[in-house]
């Protein structure tokens, strides 16, 4: 189950600018999905925190583990983390990866410009697929890899394309 986080680019620049707003911000997610949470351990579905507009690629790793929870992982949406590089100067998508590590239990593959979230097809914009699929070939958690793009007719594509880079077959 996809969770959004909570992170956006303005918590990145005030999260320090009051005591204790970290600590708030994970109180307040904890407290909104406690019981989301028991229940999801109680019939063994994970709960994966995509990002959306975070800029920091450790922050929501962070939230994640701060459950103590085999029900709580992590997502990537590789738009989005594209969107951050670009637009807030967030790190590259494979940092992301990176920073998640066998946290990583979810991917959501689309491509982008990094200026908006554009849910292209694979190849369509400037993501560097190489890198990507380099750090997820590092991780031991094989993350489940979904193709989301507007134009699902271009699902096809999109996969041929990966392969015909030599990132899958």
């Amino acid at each position: 189950m996809v969770v959004h986080s909570p992170y956006t680019s303005w918590s990145y620049n005030n999260l320090d600018n009051n005591d204790g707003a970290r600590e708030e911000l994970i109180e307040r997610v904890h407290l909104t999905l406690r019981d989301a949470v028991r229940r999801a351990e109680d019939i063994g579905c994970t709960m994966v925190i995509e990002n959306i507009e975070d800029k920091d690629p450790h922050i929501r790793v962070a939230l994640a583990e701060s459950f103590n929870s085999s029900a709580v992982a992590v997502s990537i949406d590789t738009g989005h983390a594209h969107y951050a590089h670009g637009y807030t100067g967030a790190p590259p998508v494979d940092y992301y990866i990176k920073a998640a590590g066998n946290h990583l239990q979810h991917v959501h593959l689309q491509d982008a410009d990094g200026y908006a979230d554009r849910h292209w097809s694979l190849g369509e914009g400037s993501i560097h697929w190489r890198a990507v699929f380099a750090a997820l070939g590092k991780l031991d958690s094989n993350p489940r890899l979904i193709i989301e793009i507007k134009d699902k007719s271009k699902i096809p594509a999109s996969a041929a394309y990966l392969a015909s880079i030599g990132v899958a077959e």
